[in-house]
């Protein structure tokens, strides 16, 4: 449909010849799988977006928009190859870098200060309070609670990778034991949606301005992740 859109497609057919070559997937995959595989694409792709968007400046505004594209590069390997708790792992990482770069973005002080001093630190809980503080959210999570889905999110992961419920245990000792399970991937895909969703949601609202210089098919990379009621919020911001 899009110039954008196409890119996304034509480097997921790249990104299969490799895990071909890699041997993540066969050379006859079962469709279902292809078809889950490249909703993560798509997802995952929508957050290294940024990168390459908005990754310039000092250090404070663009560190975390490189560790967001690091780790989202790593999920779809890392989901196809059976590891769950991994790729969970990469999601909290995902959630903690937007919230991270929203605060350093306007705080370089606070960006030398937890880099020179040892014990100097912000909590992941004073980042969401300072996002669910923020001028710009104010409205915005009244319409789309973007803030607090994350919050949630990042909770719910945290059960999951520190194995407090036995649904969450992963108890198998080697490595032939890790293995792709469609059912499970589906699962992982619609979690991806919803962290990427909200994620993308915070950072289009905190790049308005910049995004809606761009052109409307590189915008598209980003919307087409959003539910309708969140596009319109975006569209309706001055």
């Amino acid at each position: 449909m899009a110039k954008q859109i196409f890119q996304v497609k034509s480097d997921f057919l790249e990104v299969l010849d490799f895990f071909r070559s890699k041997g993540i997937i066969s050379n006859n995959p079962d469709p279902g799988m292809i078809s889950t595989a490249k909703r993560i694409h798509r997802f995952t792709y929508s957050i290294m977006w940024w990168r390459f968007r908005f990754g310039s400046g000092p250090d404070n505004r663009k560190v975390f928009l490189y560790e967001l594209a690091s780790d989202a590069l790593q999920v779809l390997p890392q989901a196809l190859m059976g590891y769950r708790k991994t790729t969970m792992l990469l999601m909290r990482g995902i959630i903690e870098d937007v919230i991270r770069y929203v605060y350093y973005y306007d705080h370089p002080i606070e960006f030398l200060r937890v880099n020179l001093e040892k014990n100097w630190y912000i909590s992941i809980a004073d980042h969401f309070t300072y996002l669910k503080n923020h001028p710009l959210y104010l409205k915005t999570e009244k319409k789309f609670d973007a803030v607090g889905r994350l919050k949630n999110l990042h909770q719910e992961i945290s059960l999951f990778v520190h194995g407090l419920r036995l649904t969450h245990m992963e108890m198998h000792l080697g490595l032939k034991k890790v293995k792709l399970s469609p059912s499970i991937l589906k699962r992982q895909a619609n979690f991806i949606q919803r962290v990427v969703e909200s994620s993308n949601f915070i950072l289009a609202v905190f790049h308005k301005t910049g995004l809606s210089k761009l052109h409307p098919d590189d915008q598209k990379v980003v919307l087409l992740t959003f539910p309708p009621a969140a596009r319109r919020i975006i569209a309706g911001l001055s």
